[in-house]
């Protein structure tokens, strides 16, 4: 008979006590076993010395020895302190060893048991897949809801941050499912915010390459002048120069003049469309009423 439900008994360290008595019952000896926890690291030990189970009188000794075995005393570990939990708990092995023999109804018994030992199995493989707090009882699961709701927070807000004028980011956030949806929301823009810097610092460096004035030889270039040549094309300076043809590769670059602008686009008809959030174009821009107009008469 089995009257007894508990299967692990805590102790809170005080520097003192070395003996902890349980009441549970257990198979052997062997499936008592003992963890520290230690709360200024945040972590548990499963201890596989420097303890003994007393069977008969149901008390682990720590730090503790049988009968002769003790090592020297520098050599033990410090009594359980302030700040540490000691652990006692029963793992029996998910096994039934018991073989009753083949006359009946021995088999016949010998199945009943045998038949929990596969639902405890059974139980076990489920619980193993499961989120469990710690035997000692820290506060992990409460430490996981809290990183977990830290995390959708950061995401609501680089959503909210990036994608203000979108009214749908903050009804996503009224429900936990939405916050990966809010969080690529949020990668989606700052992509283009980074595209759209990218083309206004192109269409910058497009402006200054047309006034490029033609090269000469006797001008000294410093990095950064740009030039026009006889082949018809702009060069950079990559270093200071003189006397260096813009072909010289070592210290100039041909440059690549932007053109372009997201104010219109193609529709799947192959119409020209306003772009529906336009952002930035070298030759239109947005006048007072929210109309595009040719950037001369905004």
């Amino acid at each position: 008979m089995v009257d007894n439900t508990a299967t692990k008994v805590i102790y809170e360290g005080d520097g003192e006590t070395t003996k902890f008595p349980f009441t549970f019952e257990f198979a052997d000896a062997s499936d008592v076993c003992v963890l520290i926890y230690d709360e200024a690291t945040d972590t548990e030990t499963v201890l596989s010395k420097d303890y003994y189970v007393d069977a008969t009188a149901k008390v682990v000794h720590y730090p503790g020895y049988a009968s002769g075995q003790e090592p020297a005393e520098a050599d033990q570990p410090a009594k359980l302190a302030a700040g540490q939990r000691l652990v006692v708990y029963r793992n029996t092995p998910l096994t039934q060893l018991t073989d009753l023999g083949d006359k009946y109804p021995l088999p016949v018994i010998e199945a009943m048991p045998d038949k929990l030992t596969y639902i405890v199995q059974e139980l076990q493989e489920q619980l193993d897949r499961c989120i469990k707090n710690s035997i000692s009882g820290a506060q992990n699961l409460q430490a996981i809801a809290e990183n977990a709701r830290t995390a959708w927070e950061k995401a609501t807000a680089a959503s909210e941050s990036a994608t203000k004028a979108q009214e749908q980011a903050e009804e996503a956030t009224r429900e936990a499912i939405a916050a990966k949806t809010s969080a690529d929301a949020a990668e989606n823009w700052n992509i283009a915010a980074t595209k759209n810097a990218e083309a206004a610092e192109n269409a910058a460096a497009t402006v200054t390459a047309y006034q490029a004035p033609e090269w000469k030889e006797s001008t000294t270039y410093k990095v950064g002048d740009f030039v026009t040549y006889t082949d018809g094309n702009i060069y950079k300076a990559i270093k200071e120069n003189k006397d260096t043809l813009p072909t010289d590769t070592t210290c100039w670059t041909k440059v690549v003049l932007y053109m372009g602008d997201n104010f219109f686009l193609i529709d799947s008809a192959g119409y020209i469309v306003p772009a529906a959030t336009p952002t930035y174009s070298g030759f239109w821009t947005l006048d007072t009423s929210g109309y595009i107009v040719p950037t001369r008469s905004a």
